[in-house]
């Protein structure tokens, strides 16, 4: 059990507000991640902007929760404009299958998923790909991360790499999302994810988006940063809920438009 959790744990038994457990718990988790990861995280936004550019595109991918990191990268405000979405849920609204065919939350740990995801996008070499994933080791990141990097297209891996190693790898080979990755960024998250001790002996409240959704962001300031370094343009997006936005996004968006699938249906 990691030091920041054995800290927590006195905390919540000295005081009893587990709120206050949690927000102490994450907030020094993603200072951690500021400090610790900052040679990481800036090889990995100079990847990104080395991928753009050239012309090429930012692709991002997560199962289960880590959706929600990929989509933090992805067509929204602020962000960078060539960015293309990869999801399991794509099987369905690309790939033809049926609803009922991806309703396994445990799809994700079975082999040929990342695949055939991966065939229904242009991902190709100049490009880069995030890949985020708590735990690292089921089929459907390692095989994306695995066939990814066959296409030479640099993966930058987000995710707990305390959980990787703890854990048995689900992947035929034996290997994890982070043995395949050009550039690993470590949320610091604990193992099991949740860091608020309860009365049962259980724990909840979990850290591992937080800190990925941080980490997600910090890499595309710093490839901003790299980008403008090099003397190159790359519009981000604004707000679609401010005046006038609509315009702008979308002529910003006509250079890639043929890579990019639409986030919503």
């Amino acid at each position: 059990m990691s030091t920041d959790r054995l800290a927590s744990e006195e905390d919540a038994t000295m005081t009893g507000d587990l709120a206050s457990t949690y927000a102490t718990t994450a907030l020094a988790q993603l200072g951690r991640v500021v400090e610790e990861q900052r040679d990481a995280i800036a090889r990995g936004g100079a990847a990104i902007a080395t991928a753009l550019s050239s012309g090429g595109i930012l692709h991002a991918y997560g199962t289960g929760h880590s959706r929600s990191v990929a989509l933090e990268l992805v067509a929204r405000a602020g962000g960078l404009v060539p960015t293309n979405l990869l999801s399991i849920k794509d099987l369905v609204l690309w790939g033809g299958r049926p609803p009922e065919s991806i309703r396994d939350p445990k799809l994700e740990r079975e082999p040929g998923v990342a695949e055939a995801v991966l065939a229904l996008h242009d991902v190709r070499p100049g490009d880069v790909m995030v890949i985020a994933s708590n735990s690292g080791i089921n089929p459907a990141v390692v095989e994306m991360a695995r066939l990814v990097r066959e296409r030479t297209v640099p993966v930058i891996a987000i995710g707990s790499v305390e959980h990787s190693r703890t854990m048995p790898s689900r992947d035929a080979a034996g290997t994890t999302l982070f043995d395949h990755a050009d550039v690993v960024v470590d949320t610091l998250t604990p193992l099991g994810d949740a860091v608020v001790p309860l009365p049962t002996g259980d724990h909840a409240c979990g850290t591992s988006t937080l800190s990925a959704v941080l980490v997600a962001q910090l890499l595309v300031a710093h490839a901003m940063e790299d980008l403008d370094r090099r003397g190159v343009h790359v519009p981000v997006y604004r707000s679609m809920n401010t005046s006038g936005a609509d315009t702008p996004n979308a002529e910003a968006e006509r250079a890639w438009a043929a890579r990019l699938r639409p986030v919503e249906a």
